[in-house]
């Protein structure tokens, strides 16, 4: 067993390290010492460290004057001011400076820790040089409590707020004053009638200034500072008016105190709250970029208030101070902003003053800021000058990858407010491919970027088929003339637009030759030595023309300007040509064909495309009429923009007062304009619909589905009807679910549950249909397709629906396998399987679960008894293809291949797992000739169990099943309680029919009845 340690420790050197004789070894009479090892290795006693700790140590010795100077002094400048550097160095190099937007509101500190990615190898060498300091001298030492608040702010900005927490309150506990006389120290005393949490600080006398400062009362506002952090709210404004109000909080922190005080108000979004206390911080603060950004928030937070002479008073002090040149620019422009904004303010004013600042030098570096506030302050009164200084901003070489973000959002933003949504997606793509996650708009410009398209498209479309529509409509000879003329100016383009690229590619040679020659007029040492003959490609005149005109010709002409190849959607294209001749002849990609020649136009070929018969007519109009319908879902359902769509569906209605699906439009119409809350013009369409389409769904769910409208009582009738048929469904009783599914239909019509009514009619024909093997129409697949393509747009109806085809497609493949499934024999005559077909986990392959999470019954009611308690006469069960019903299903034939099956009752997939695996290692060691299988196989979604295959007759098969039956708990499966499985075993024709069937516990009393003896 080893030697005690205290023992061992008593001993001399010698001794203690010779170890003792066994006691086995001792009592040997013959005095042999071979000993047979121990099992297992006895485990060596630990020696306890007890070392009394070097604090305790350093506390014994005197604290005379000589002792505290040498340690202050060591403890401060050899440990506290190195950490304190190399933490301040971090804190600045973290800061945000040129990455904020000042479009919103600013974060109040200029840093980030977590989002910049700070170096956590530098805060925890600050974290190890203060421990250093303070394990190594005397903890009465002044600077030790300095040495935990840089501790706990180096664990601050590495984003452990918990560490934080603890350092911070471990310093407010362990360094707080108290007499000699006190066993332990309090933290709180009571002086003149008020608690006082603090230390007091002397500030007496010249020196004060030159005193040092007691950490810990600057580990209460860290403290503060790191619960806003972990969202303690309640418990920061405890600790800032208890510190506000206490005699003895020092004077020199009342700006800091404020600045939380502000902070904690500021992050919580009570900006009202805010402003006071940020006007202490910033009168108190002697920091001065910190003092120019607080000035900054609260000028943003009086324009916030509407109080735009206190922001402009506000944003004047911050340039007075001289801030950072970013700030003191923006600044600038939120001036000019507040004063064109304001009343009997002058937009021209202050683009003049904009102006005015793009020709100084200093403000060169934020010409792009100064032209985009430009068009800003110009949108909406003059959206084209708006647009002209925002396209120049864009020109401007910058690396302010947050102001070229907010630029691309205005252009997109001023485009989409115009319904140009084909620029609009353009400049949305661009406004993702450069702003970040923390983007204040980060989620509508992903929006707007992913469906602008859709919308382009059918606006572009539109628009199209309106001009093929009217052109076609014109008299004969005036739609000849028109067309000739139009296919002459098609043609005028093309020549014009060939003269050009020819005068292009000329200049483009003179200049290449001109800038390849040196000033004196030789070729350089760089340039070709013969002119066309360069190696290198673009020495090539000729090549690089060549070029150029593929380029042209591919492309178009285009400005020079990054990512000009994105967004090149053909919706957006089509949106933005004007070409006559592509308008009218754009192809299907039905029937593509190559294109037309522009110098070839003539006007029967722009003929061709109209549609000037019937039907080509009543395909356009059909065109328009889908468009129009989808335009209008878009701008609701994926925009958000309830007034745009129904001013759409309005003008659908005027266009086409013929809609096929004017139904649906009229009801869209009356629940948006319900939402906008015009009840009066809501009330016009629901009425409309009840009245002349009564007879149609849209109706019944005006009547009777879950609107505002609906009546509680009837909604809670046709609940408790869900539930009972279900319920019914669930033990058994189809007919009885069928009956209360239709007597639902006949009392209520269309209803709330209707998706979930037809979703269980489709499973209990599913359960019904016992002849799906031979069946030629697929009579459970189409029940289960009706309900997936009449309820595609339900994603939970439509999940569940998809999850049960795809075990019905199962349940057929397993079948046919079964079906195929037969026993071989050797020369000699013995049988031999050799199927070899792997089976998959239940986990692996998931299955349908067919709950109702939303409508479960909560007490099991008999289906009959709801039904006959309901108001109406209960309509007759509906005829349903019910299985035959022999009475014994299940035959008995020794001859058939048969299977042993163990089936579980809630067990967990581990425990499953694990069984699995057991048995296939007892196999491999028991039965290695017999080559038994096993595999797992999900019959219903709660019938789980493992298959042992294939025994060629009934006794190998029984052999086996009493085998594992009687030392499966004790050996193979004991972590499984035996009354979560059971064993049977199963011919392959009986294991069919149960598959069809799902009719486990009818098969259990059939092997009750036939198989199992005492």
């Amino acid at each position: 067993m080893g030697v005690p340690a205290v023992w061992a420790q008593n001993q001399p050197r010698n001794q203690a390290q010779r170890p003792p004789q066994n006691k086995a070894q001792q009592s040997n009479p013959q005095g042999n010492a071979t000993q047979a090892k121990p099992l297992f290795k006895p485990k060596e006693a630990k020696v306890q460290d007890q070392r009394t700790p070097a604090e305790i140590m350093l506390e014994k010795k005197r604290w005379t004057l000589y002792r505290a100077f040498w340690q202050n002094l060591a403890t401060r400048y050899n440990y506290y001011f190195h950490a304190r550097t190399k933490l301040d160095r971090v804190v600045r190099s973290v800061n945000r400076q040129g990455q904020d937007n000042y479009n919103v509101l600013l974060p109040f500190y200029p840093f980030t820790a977590k989002n910049q990615n700070v170096s956590k190898g530098e805060l925890d060498s600050v974290i190890e040089k203060a421990s250093t300091g303070i394990q190594l001298h005397d903890p009465r030492g002044k600077w030790i409590p300095d040495c935990y608040v840089l501790m706990g702010r180096a664990y601050f900005y590495e984003g452990d707020f918990d560490n934080a927490n603890k350092t911070f309150q471990y310093t407010n506990l362990a360094f707080a004053p108290k007499n000699k006389k006190e066993y332990k120290t309090v933290v709180g005393a009571t002086e003149n009638d008020q608690i006082s949490v603090s230390s007091k600080e002397n500030t007496k006398g010249v020196l004060t200034p030159f005193r040092h400062k007691r950490a810990r009362n600057d580990a209460f506002l860290w403290r503060a500072r790191t619960l806003l952090e972990l969202k303690d709210y309640d418990e920061v404004q405890a600790l800032l008016n208890l510190l506000a109000n206490d005699p003895k909080f020092p004077k020199r922190l009342e700006g800091s105190l404020a600045e939380v005080r502000a902070y904690s108000n500021y992050i919580q979004g009570r900006y009202h709250e805010t402003i006071s206390p940020l006007q202490v911080a910033i009168d108190k603060s002697h920091d001065k970029v910190a003092k120019a950004r607080m000035s900054f928030i609260l000028g943003q937070l009086y324009a916030l208030e509407s109080q735009p002479d206190s922001a402009i008073d506000q944003y004047k002090r911050v340039i007075h101070q001289k801030p950072d040149p970013m700030m003191d620019f923006q600044a600038r422009v939120q001036i000019a902003r507040l004063n064109a904004g304001r009343e009997g303010g002058d937009p021209q004013q202050s683009i003049d003053a904009l102006r005015h600042m793009l020709k100084k030098q200093k403000f060169e570096p934020y010409r792009d800021g100064i032209l985009y506030t430009m068009g800003a302050i110009s949108y909406p009164k003059d959206p084209e000058a708006a647009l002209g200084y925002m396209q120049k901003s864009l020109k401007v070489p910058s690396e302010n990858r947050v102001q070229r973000t907010i630029t691309y959002k205005g252009i997109a933003d001023i485009y989409y407010n115009q319904r140009n949504y084909a620029e609009a997606k353009k400049y949305y793509d661009s406004t993702s491919g450069t702003m970040t996650p923390e983007f204040v708009d980060f989620e509508l410009v992903n929006t707007r970027k992913n469906v602008l398209g859709d919308v382009a498209a059918r606006v572009a479309l539109i628009q199209r088929e309106d001009s093929l529509q009217r052109i076609a409509t014109m008299p004969e000879s005036d739609r000849n003339i028109f067309l000739a003329k139009m296919a002459g100016s098609i043609r005028q383009e093309a020549a014009d637009k060939k003269k050009n690229e020819k005068k292009d590619r000329g200049s483009d040679s003179e200049n290449y030759t001109s800038t390849s020659t040196m000033q004196n007029g030789s070729p350089g040492a760089f340039s070709p030595q013969t002119e066309g003959n360069g190696d290198w490609y673009f020495y090539n005149v000729a090549a690089k023309s060549s070029g150029y005109s593929e380029f042209r010709r591919r492309w178009g002409n285009r400005q020079l300007a990054d990512n000009w190849r994105k967004s090149q959607t053909s919706a957006a294209n089509i949106a933005g040509n004007n070409n006559g001749a592509e308008m009218l002849n754009a192809p299907t990609t039905a029937d593509a064909k190559p294109a037309i020649p522009a110098d070839s136009m003539t006007a029967d070929v722009l003929a061709a495309g109209l549609p000037l018969t019937p039907e080509k007519l009543r395909a356009s109009r059909t065109k328009c009429q889908d468009a129009w319908f989808d335009l209008g879902k878009l701008y609701y359902d994926k925009l958000d923009n309830a007034p745009l769509a129904i001013e759409t569906y309005d003008s659908l209605l005027l266009l086409y007062p013929d809609h096929p699906r004017k139904a649906e439009v009229l009801y869209s119409l009356y629940v948006w304009n319900g939402k906008q809350n015009r009840s009066d013009i809501a009330n016009r369409y629901k009425n409309q619909v009840l009245n002349e389409y009564g007879q149609t769904n849209f109706a019944d769910i005006i009547r009777f589905g879950g609107l505002k409208d609906i009546d509680a009582g009837k909604k809670t009738a046709i609940r408790e009807a869900y539930d009972s048929a279900y319920t019914a469904f669930r033990n058994g009783n189809y007919a009885d679910a069928i009956a209360m599914r239709a007597h639902v239909d006949s009392a209520y019509g269309l209803n709330y549950l209707q998706p979930k009514f037809d979703l269980l009619q489709a499973m209990i024909i599913v359960k019904t249909d016992s002849t799906f093997a031979t069946d030629t129409v697929n009579r459970s697949e189409a029940a289960v397709q009706y309900v997936m393509n009449k309820y595609a747009a339900d994603s939970a109806i439509f999940t569940q629906a998809q999850s049960l085809m795809a075990a019905l497609k199962q349940r057929k493949e397993i079948y046919n396998y079964l079906i195929a499934l037969e026993v071989k024999k050797n020369s000699d005559g013995t049988p031999l399987v050799d199927e070899n077909v792997s089976m998959r986990y239940p986990w692996q392959n998931p299955q349908p679960v067919f709950t109702d999470k939303v409508n479960v019954a909560k007490t099991k009611t008999d289906s009959i008894q709801v039904a006959a308690a309901l108001t109406g006469n209960k309509p007759a069960a509906i005829n349903v293809i019910a299985p035959p019903k022999p009475v014994t299903p299940y035959k008995i034939d020794a001859n058939n291949p048969f299977f042993v099956v163990l089936s579980f009752d809630r067990v967990s997939k581990d425990l499953m797992d694990e069984g699995l695996s057991q048995f296939a290692r007892y196999n491999a060691s028991k039965h290695a000739t017999d080559k038994i299988e096993v595999g797992s196989f999900v019959l219903t979604p709660n019938d789980i169990m493992l298959i042992f295959r294939i025994f060629p007759n009934e006794d190998k098969a029984l052999a086996y099943f009493d085998e594992i039956r009687d030392i499966a708990s004790a050996n193979i499966i004991p972590r499984i309680r035996p009354t979560d499985y059971s064993f049977f075993v199963i011919s392959r024709d009986n294991f069919i029919l149960l598959n069809s069937t799902k009719d486990l516990a009818g098969y259990r009393k059939f092997f009750a009845d036939n198989y199992v003896s005492e």
